[in-house]
């Protein structure tokens, strides 16, 4: 396996390198199969170095570190830590099986990783998943953005990465659309409720990443993306306040987001689409976003940029 160096370095490495490929079946609820899942689409993706020699220009890393930290904060079960099984009314893991049973499915379909059945939940749950072979209704319009995605990363040559990034995101934006759906519906007790708001808020923070074209490599991820979120559940607000000041201003935003009205969330959105229209802004995002969720003296100057891409005809 091709991978960066730095990985060595890192929580996600021990599982990254030890995980059996799925072999027969693919079973989405033990997490070393989730992990191998995507190690495979992520290798199978990398022909002729397309993303580099050690893979680490492939948009897909981010999914990988999100299931990692999922994984290490409790949020795929209460038990999850101790013997790999993924709780199948876990809202986090119904989630990540979005964002990894789906991809998974147009990859086989596109012939980047074997075509392999599906395992059925191991037991009921809220959530609706693959029985039987047969993929819910509701994501059978994800599974094609997916295949749009590996169907532009899987030719020849160089690959530009803002439209494999964009590419990916609309697919992404598709799968969390159905979660957001599903959760609006059902009853997610015993898990927390500012916890559900977190993920309902994050799903929501999707909308603006997706417009953005956020990178997803390695280097972008292990660079701002691994102290931007909770390491525990939040069952109080008390849980929010000990955070460490970077992932709790990060929080504090999505919750806001989780409680916007849609009108407002639409309305916010459609603008920041319109300041992210050129590769100029999205190259700027980092700053932009901080400015738009966090306004403060210290980013006057790049408010009034985002002033200047929006007004720009």
């Amino acid at each position: 396996m091709a991978h960066p160096d730095e990985l060595a370095a890192l929580d996600l490495h021990p599982v990254w390198t030890t995980a059996e490929d799925p072999a027969g079946a693919f079973d989405p609820f033990r997490f070393e199969q989730r992990m191998a899942a995507y190690r495979l689409m992520i290798d199978n993706t990398n022909p002729a170095d397309r993303f580099g020699a050690d893979n680490r220009r492939n948009p897909l890393w981010g999914l990988a570190f999100q299931h990692q930290w999922q994984f290490r904060t409790g949020r795929l079960g209460a038990g999850t830590r101790q013997d790999g099984l993924i709780d199948p009314d876990s809202p986090w893991g119904y989630g990540n099986y979005a964002l990894c049973v789906v991809p998974w499915l147009a990859a086989a379909a596109a012939g980047v990783v074997p075509d392999l059945p599906v395992a059925d939940p191991p037991t009921r749950s809220r959530f609706r998943y693959v029985v039987d072979g047969v993929l819910p209704d509701e994501f059978v319009g994800a599974v094609d953005d997916w295949r749009a995605y590996f169907a532009l990363v899987g030719g020849s040559g160089p690959v530009d990465p803002e439209p494999a990034r964009t590419a990916l995101w609309k697919a992404h934006k598709t799968c969390l659309d159905v979660v957001v759906g599903v959760l609006a519906e059902v009853d997610t007790a015993p898990w927390p409720e500012l916890e559900v708001g977190f993920l309902r808020g994050w799903c929501r923070m999707v909308d603006y990443l997706w417009a953005a074209a956020w990178p997803t490599d390695f280097d972008f991820m292990t660079a701002h993306g691994l102290d931007v979120l909770p390491e525990s559940v939040l069952a109080t607000r008390e849980d929010v306040r000990a955070l460490p000041a970077k992932a709790r201003g990060n929080v504090v935003n999505v919750l806001r987001l989780a409680t916007t009205p849609r009108w407002r969330h639409h309305l916010d959105l459609l603008l920041w689409k319109r300041v992210m229209r050129t590769r100029e802004a999205r190259d700027r995002v980092l700053p932009l976003l901080d400015a738009v969720f966090d306004p403060r003296p210290e980013n006057a100057a790049e408010r009034r940029r985002l002033l200047g891409y929006l007004l720009r005809p």
